[in-house]
């Protein structure tokens, strides 16, 4: 299954509600995937609206995500981790209610701590979190994503590491930001076959994948850039994702956000349909191929 959205509300949308959001996706764009942006801070979401927008995702089979606020950092001083710790908390019981599937996080810095001891230190928190997570039976995963400057933590084998270790958590894999921290090294099909084989001890059976154009240089990321500007191509992506016919769902975080999104739909359904001669194949249907 092939899923396909926005990181946020559209741009195009006029209501400027997550419900206005996910109503547009479904009957403008047609597209079945929202990662909900709790970006900025706290944001509230009242009961009637979560639940709103449940039962519409339920409804018309959109998958939710939910990106909890940016600054967290689980390998900071004391009050840093306990302030990270009810941000993602927070955030798991918000997503919960909406039934969303993953919730992404950016897990930290390395400050003047070794890579090891920030590993271990988020390996330790993320545990506690589950831990809670499970007390609340809160059923949504943990995303760990990739980050893409070098003094954070979250390169794809740290990423890895992390996810074997506790239980609950998953990747998110932000190509943009892989593709940034390693100076621009996907290109070629073997590139991107890289990340699915390292990966594949976690045994996963989706996968979630931000997209974007990426500005970098010197394996930093300095700002999203709409697909096309950027130098990371989608087709080797879209070609091993059709061959293994992978879960996945493809979430655009280019500032051209639902442009973009539909962008990466027409690319996926002109690869189908070099495939199989189908004048108008579906993104979701790969059942034909």
């Amino acid at each position: 299954m092939i899923r396909i959205g926005p990181a946020g509300i559209p741009l195009s949308c006029k209501g400027r509600t997550n419900k206005d959001g996910i109503i547009y996706i479904k009957k403008v764009l047609d597209l079945n995937a929202m990662e909900i942006q709790l970006i900025r801070g706290m944001q509230t979401v009242s009961d009637e609206e979560a639940d709103f927008i449940r039962t519409f995702a339920e409804e018309n089979d959109i998958e939710l995500h939910v990106h909890a606020p940016y600054y967290i950092n689980l390998a900071g001083d004391e009050e840093e981790v306990e302030l990270s710790k009810s941000k993602i908390l927070y955030s798991g019981r918000l997503a919960n209610r909406l039934g969303a599937k993953i919730l992404v996080i950016h897990p930290g810095f390395y400050g003047n701590r070794s890579k090891e001891e920030t590993k271990e230190l988020i390996i330790e928190n993320l545990k506690d979190i589950v831990s809670q997570f499970r007390k609340e039976k809160i059923k949504t995963k943990i995303g760990v994503e990739t980050m893409g400057k070098q003094k954070v933590f979250g390169s794809l084998d740290e990423v890895i590491e992390v996810c074997k270790k506790v239980k609950g958590t998953v990747p998110a894999l932000d190509l943009g930001h892989i593709h940034a921290r390693c100076n621009g090294c996907l290109k070629t099909r073997e590139d991107f076959e890289m990340i699915f084989e390292k990966v594949k001890p976690l045994k996963l059976k989706h996968y979630l994948l931000h997209i974007t154009g990426v500005l970098y240089e010197n394996g930093n990321e300095y700002y999203h850039i709409p697909i096309k500007k950027g130098d990371m191509p989608l087709e080797p992506l879209i070609n091993i994702i059709l061959d293994n016919k992978y879960n996945v769902t493809l979430i655009s975080e280019s500032p051209l956000l639902e442009h973009d999104a539909m962008y990466i739909r027409l690319q996926i359904e002109k690869a189908i349909q070099k495939r199989t001669g189908i004048e108008n194949p579906d993104y979701r249907d790969l059942s034909v191929l």
